[in-house]
């Protein structure tokens, strides 16, 4: 779909690495531009796959020559990206207003740490760093018993802000297609977290007026629905038997539906010490325990209701036999490493598939090509059209889709100014219980039971005018509802049609439920967040109270990454397929799953070839990677240090005030600091000790060095507080018809001449009447239906207060 687009990636590391390989990967010629020495990610594993299908450029943009040939390249390109700090491409002659001045259908990508603007916007963009000072590390407090922050593994920010980054340069080339004009799109790291921030947000603005609904919903503690627990032979398995359905059929087979007959326990999903939940949670570590892995998995695996997963690492997962199934992994020849085993494209499409995978350049392999040929004419021809107000403005999706995986994604377009219509049961989403607006933000909802006939000739209806339609359910329910693609091709030919599910819409586990817990569970996160020892080998002996403890420390390590990650893929799948269907006319399907979603998410280690480094860990105390990436402990109050290449290393050492660490035969080198570091690292505890977290923060930015306070706060303090988020309008008010005003997150990307539109949450058919209407549907009609059953709506209610 992107074949004839010349990209020019200026990036480093995993952001505009994923986004820009995922444009290759469909057909972008991609070059990316490396500093001589080479990009500073070259060095990790998952360069392999991020610079995949690129072409590696030289230039050394600290020379004028560097620049004028960076001026040239960016000028002949149709998307140029780049995670500079705000100003420096003005700086190097690269920014958008010079570039777009002599190509003004450039699309250009910004990706910064904390936005372009406010006070902290010139800080360090290491994913840790915007991770500690944005309240994320405290969001793991309790995790382990030593209190504070604790640092959180799996890179959510930099996934974020690649599909952020990659909707936005979508959507621009989507309205260049129309317009011919190009544009500027701005994301970071921070407003990729604020997907990641579910619930608490809103629990905390609203608890207070609406104490029935939010006052117990974040009650701590692990949920026997997801149940983590211990095999026989000491293998850890992950439950997430949500619905009473699924719950019921995993009581049955661990024969335990007597203990949890009647409403004793079903009403009850979180365990608190010493409440009959506490109880009924050991009763099922206990049984769990009767039984070995292999016992327990022939047993739960013959009733596709339950859902159960082992414990995987990254590397584990990739032989899961759904990833296999699916082609999650996908093998590329390398010249260096031979054949490397990894992440297959993101999407599956029907009838645009991805170009064949070419290997991973070498330094500067293509600089003499490309610098050589720069100077040819590149014909454009693009449409004449005016401007939309909103990128998305006149697009139609239809959302077909429950909980958080799916409906947040479709909440991503209604950011970028789609009309989203959410299809959903009478009854409403069931995340609707939780409070959850995020997933219903900006979206009208028609209450419709799909399984009455009528109710599907209103969904064949609007399907006559939408242009996509996404939905998450597992295989067979389209079928039984009449909506599965094939039927709904020969209503809409140009429809495009994305399956959203958990595992795919095929295969070994196609059919059996899935939440978020399922994926941390298999993608490796929850491990790499548990750390080294956790869970300890099989075999080991545990006392009841030692499985209790590893029980909540899982929980806690598995926390809901997969779900937003799920959702933000999802939003990415449907702009890649309008995208595809502007350039061709053509409708088709397309498959996205949580699965790969989360495949990605952890890219750095889901890559398999002869040498490859084993992940790095965390240390037991969950502080960080090594001395000069961690937490430490200061006289009040913790920071989080970065400080990765030779120059930070050089500048710490002269704002500590240990310029001989230089000298040090320890700490001389790379190397040398790799095999010292627990010294390196009491060296450094011993100092940071000596003045406030504030204090350090305040004295190392003025140094340039990586240092933030990492415990001011969980993530929604910073974002309900911080003057960054003013200063960038990353919140903005919104006003629920019955709670009334509340803060929501502004779109997490903005594009400068079609910006986004943040809507509102709504009620459960808030718009059936109207959509109806729309339809052609009298009134006599409309009650019809309502008094049959088929459609429903809410009551008027006062205009809040």
């Amino acid at each position: 779909m992107f074949q004839g687009l010349r990209v020019t990636d200026f990036g480093s590391g995993m952001p505009s690495g994923i986004a820009t390989m995922v444009m290759a990967d469909y057909g972008a010629e991609v070059i990316k531009v490396e500093p001589p020495g080479g990009d500073p990610f070259r060095h990790v594993p998952a360069s392999i796959q991020w610079y995949r299908g690129k072409k590696s450029v030289v230039i050394d943009l600290k020379s004028e020559r560097g620049r004028a040939d960076a001026q040239r390249l960016g000028v002949t390109s149709d998307v140029v990206i780049n995670n500079f700090r705000p100003g420096v491409a003005d700086r190097l002659g690269i920014g958008y207003e010079t570039l777009s001045e002599q190509n003004p259908s450039l699309v250009y990508c910004s990706i910064t740490g904390f936005g372009e603007n406010g006070p902290i916007a010139g800080y360090k963009a290491y994913e840790g760093v915007v991770h500690a000072k944005a309240g994320r590390m405290m969001e793991y407090e309790g995790q382990l018993e030593r209190g504070g922050p604790i640092y959180a593994c799996v890179p959510v920010a930099s996934m974020g802000a690649s599909q952020l980054a990659l909707q936005g340069i979508v959507a621009a080339l989507f309205v260049r297609e129309r317009t011919g004009k190009g544009q500027l799109v701005q994301t970071s790291l921070l407003q990729a977290l604020g997907c990641y921030e579910m619930f608490n947000w809103l629990i905390v603005q609203l608890r207070d007026r609406y104490p029935e609904i939010f006052t117990n919903y974040h009650s701590m503690g692990p949920s026997y629905r997801s149940l983590i627990a211990s095999t026989k032979d000491g293998y850890w398995l992950q439950f997430a038997n949500v619905g009473d359905r699924e719950f019921r059929a995993f009581l049955k087979a661990v024969e335990m539906e007597d203990v949890f007959a009647g409403e004793q326990a079903m009403p009850t999903r979180v365990v608190s010490t010493g409440t009959a939940a506490e109880d009924l949670w050991q009763l099922l570590l206990l049984r769990i325990q009767e039984k070995t892995l292999d016992e327990w998995m022939e047993i739960l695996m013959a009733d596709s209701n339950i859902s159960v997963e082992p414990f995987r690492s990254t590397q584990q997962a990739m032989e899961h036999p759904q990833v296999i199934h699916n082609g999650d992994a996908i093998e590329v020849e390398h010249e260096q490493y031979g054949k490397v085993a990894q992440l297959s494209p993101l999407v599956k499409f029907n009838d645009a598939p991805s170009e064949a995978l070419v290997s991973a350049p070498t330094l500067g392999q293509h600089t003499s090509q490309i610098l050589g040929g720069l100077e040819r004419n590149r014909e454009r021809r693009f449409g004449r059209g005016s401007l939309p107000r909103h990128a998305l403005e006149g697009v139609t999706l239809l959302e077909l889709a429950t909980y958080w995986g799916g409906p947040y994604g479709a909440s991503l377009l209604a950011d970028l100014g789609a009309r989203v219509i959410k299809l959903e049961p009478l009854e409403g989403d069931p995340l609707r219980r939780n409070g959850a607006l995020k997933t219903v933000q900006g979206k009208e909802s028609l209450a419709v039971d799909l399984k009455t006939a009528n109710g599907r000739e209103i969904l064949y209806k609007l399907v006559e005018k939408t242009d996509l339609l996404m939905h998450n359910y597992r295989p067979g329910v389209p079928e039984r509802l009449g909506m599965e693609y094939e039927t709904l091709k020969r209503i809409n030919p140009r429809l495009i049609y994305l399956s959203a599910g958990g595992y795919g819409s095929s295969g070994p586990f196609a059919s059996r439920p899935a939440y978020w817990v399922t994926f941390g569970a298999i993608c490796g996160g929850a491990l790499y967040q548990a750390g080294p020892g956790v869970p300890p080998a099989p075999g080991t002996p545990l006392t009841l109270d030692e499985v209790k403890r590893i029980s909540v420390h899982l929980a806690k390590a598995n926390d809901g990454n997969p779900d937003a990650t799920g959702a933000i893929v999802v939003g990415t799948a449907l702009l890649l397929g309008l995208y595809a269907r502007e350039k061709t006319g053509q409708g088709q399907y397309l498959e996205t799953s949580m699965l790969r979603s989360n495949a990605y998410a952890n890219s750095g280690d889901f890559i398999r070839y002869e040498g490859k480094p084993p992940r790095v860990l965390p240390d037991t105390e969950l502080r960080g990677l090594g001395a000069l990436y961690r937490l430490y402990h200061c006289r009040e109050g913790w920071v989080f240090l970065a400080c990765l290449v030779r120059r930070e290393w050089e500048g710490l050492c002269k704002a500590l005030n240990k310029e001989e660490w230089l000298g040090d035969h320890r700490f001389v080198s790379p190397t040398a600091r790799a095999e010292h570091d627990t010294e390196l690292a009491a060296c450094l505890e011993e100092l940071f000790e000596g003045r406030t977290a504030v204090e350090w923060e305040q004295y190392l930015a003025g140094h340039d060095i990586g240092c933030v306070v990492a415990d001011a706060g969980q993530h929604y303090t910073f974002f309900m507080n911080d003057e960054q988020i003013r200063a960038n309008e990353l919140s903005v008010e919104a006003e629920h018809p019955v709670w009334g005003k509340y803060i929501r997150n502004a779109p997490g990307v903005h594009l400068s001449l079609t910006p986004g539109v943040a809507g509102s949450g709504n009620r459960t058919g808030e718009h059936t009447k109207l959509i109806l209407e729309e339809l052609g549907y009298t009134t006599n009609e409309i009650n019809g239906l309502q008094k049959a059953g088929v459609v429903t709506w809410p009551e008027p209610v006062a205009a809040p207060s």
